[in-house]
């Protein structure tokens, strides 16, 4: 796809009426390429998770309702959701009249199901999900910085003879969209055992992501593939949670069990 293509980065026009036309997709396929991401599809398992806090619409008397919107699909699925066509896409439910919630979440399934090419998992609720339990943070690990820019090496990635199961998180990541170029922050998260990775280069490794332009989705899978081909963990699981922008955070997941939770909660700096 041609980013010229997206709405990313245009000036817009907000919309006054329901349109599911302006939900665009990215083909995930086009997107792996373009990261030079090589993961055999068969060898993980992953998702998608978008939280929504500003959905609104209108019920059968035409009175406003807000809710948080919880919306998930496979990452094996065609495409992924272009996230300026989301919030226009939500944008046009608010002068939308629906005669109740399940009537809301059908609608809802319908569009995005048929943007991202595979099934999705909608639930609307009033409150938002409880806050991820806290893990060992590598924010504080020193190290010493190379001047200019730096781009992502996997082979900075380095472990110790000693077998571990850890869980380690680090909210100074930064990447950049591939549109714009404006800065996206998350906390990433990851669970592994196996031979014990080196924190600090494993943070070293996350701040060269700092110049790096590519979607939320594709920064995730390259940290996946990157733990996977220089560290060789038995088990991993790696997990995005972006800070949210015009109400929306997105948060995929990417492991090689099948068994993650597949509610993703939120940081509390989210």
């Amino acid at each position: 796809m041609d980013f010229q293509d997206l709405p990313l980065g245009k000036q817009t026009k907000y919309p006054k009426s329901y349109d599911p036309s302006l939900l665009v997709g990215i083909n995930r396929e086009e997107a792996r390429a373009r990261s030079g991401i090589k993961l055999n599809l068969s060898s993980f398992y992953g998702l998608d998770s978008w939280t929504a806090y500003e959905l609104s619409w209108l019920n059968s008397k035409r009175l406003p309702k807000n809710g948080i919107l919880y919306a998930s699909y496979s990452s094996s699925s065609k495409n992924f959701i272009e996230s300026k066509s989301f919030k226009l896409y939500l944008n046009s439910l608010n002068n939308k009249s629906l005669n109740d919630q399940n009537d809301l979440e059908a609608l809802l399934k319908n569009d995005l199901e048929r943007c991202v090419s595979d099934e999705v998992t909608i639930e609307i609720k009033q409150m938002p999900r409880d806050f991820i339990e806290e893990c060992i943070s590598i924010d504080s690990v020193g190290f010493s910085a190379h001047q200019g820019k730096e781009e992502i090496k996997g082979e900075l990635l380095e472990v110790s003879t000693e077998e571990v199961n850890e869980e380690l998180s680090c909210s100074l990541f930064r990447s950049l969209c591939p549109v714009t170029g404006q800065p996206d922050w998350a906390t990433l998260r990851i669970k592994y055992s196996g031979r014990s990775i080196a924190h600090e280069n494993l943070l070293r490794y996350f701040v060269s992501y700092r110049s790096h332009q590519a979607f939320h989705e594709e920064c995730v899978e390259k940290v996946f593939q990157d733990i996977q081909e220089y560290c060789s963990p038995n088990e991993l699981a790696v997990q995005a949670n972006y800070l949210r922008r015009g109400g929306i955070e997105i948060n995929p997941v990417r492991s090689t069990s099948n068994n993650f939770s597949k509610e993703v909660l939120r940081t509390k700096n989210q």
